[in-house]
């Protein structure tokens, strides 16, 4: 494989792509594989749909990377913001009224300032204030709204219609639509995050497997679709490795470094 020399960045997507669907965890291998590239290379971002709060729940060697979340809405380094994209407070009341009407009894769930409100439980969630009239908290900036899919696809063109001010991402994975403001995407907050370094996405390698990732692969100058990845994702990528659940992230990290593998498929710098 070219060990691409130019590339300094790594940025890294968690479900499906290092966080394993077998257990819930990152594998050892995939960690060194981080800790080499930080050192070796450069810069390592954690790229996730995920909101902020969530980010506790990985290894604690990882809190303190540079961090995107919501899809893109948001990006952290240092553990300060310093960028921001949200759907204005406007545009959130006007979809959640409609939302609140025309989807009734449908979930539906806005992300505001890092907490969850729905107005219904979500199983096995403890992370969500339950408010029975969204209406109530829409009068705000807003990171996400997001909905059930079947109330998607019969409102589709109505939502469409009205919802000047801000995006749709449908993901089947996910199983509900999650709407943003315009522009909103890993990649959009991938480009801020590596300006602020003196860089560009011609100095990244990108990890992803949902439509989410799209455009991070697709504008990184080496886009990496698991092969666990959604077609969208396989679309734009540059090159296909393995699983989350095979390592397949460390498995090209390990090759970009000059880090052999043994037979068992531990990392072994002994012969590089």
């Amino acid at each position: 494989m070219t060990i691409y020399p130019n590339i300094s960045i790594v940025a890294v997507d968690l479900d499906e792509t290092i966080v394993r669907s077998t257990d819930w965890t990152i594998s050892e291998r995939t960690l060194e594989a981080l800790r080499q590239w930080r050192v070796v290379r450069g810069p390592v971002v954690i790229a996730t749909g995920r909101p902020p709060r969530w980010t506790r729940r990985i290894p604690e060697e990882l809190h303190s990377l540079p961090w995107i979340c919501y899809n893109g809405a948001v990006a952290y380094e240092d553990g300060e913001e310093v960028y921001r994209n949200m759907i204005a407070p406007d545009v959130v009341h006007r979809l959640v009224d409609f939302l609140q009407k025309e989807a009734n009894g449908y979930r539906l769930a806005l992300e505001i300032d890092d907490v969850l409100y729905s107005n219904q439980p979500i199983e096995r969630r403890n992370d969500v204030q339950v408010v029975a009239d969204l209406r109530t908290v829409a009068e705000q900036q807003a990171a996400k709204i997001l909905m059930q899919m079947e109330p998607y696809r019969l409102y589709k063109t109505a939502l469409e219609t009205m919802a000047q001010g801000a995006v749709f991402l449908v993901s089947e994975r996910v199983g509900m639509v999650q709407i943003m403001a315009p522009n909103t995407s890993k990649g959009t907050a991938l480009q801020a995050l590596v300006r602020r370094w003196g860089c560009s996405m011609q100095n990244v390698v990108s990890f992803g497997d949902d439509v989410n990732d799209v455009e991070m692969i697709r504008d990184s100058a080496l886009g990496v679709a698991m092969s666990n990845a959604v077609s969208e994702v396989h679309d734009v990528a540059d090159r296909v490795t393995l699983s989350n659940n095979e390592e397949g992230v460390a498995i090209v990290l390990e090759e970009m470094l000059g880090v052999s593998t043994n037979k068992e498929g531990a990392a072994d710098d002994s012969n590089p």
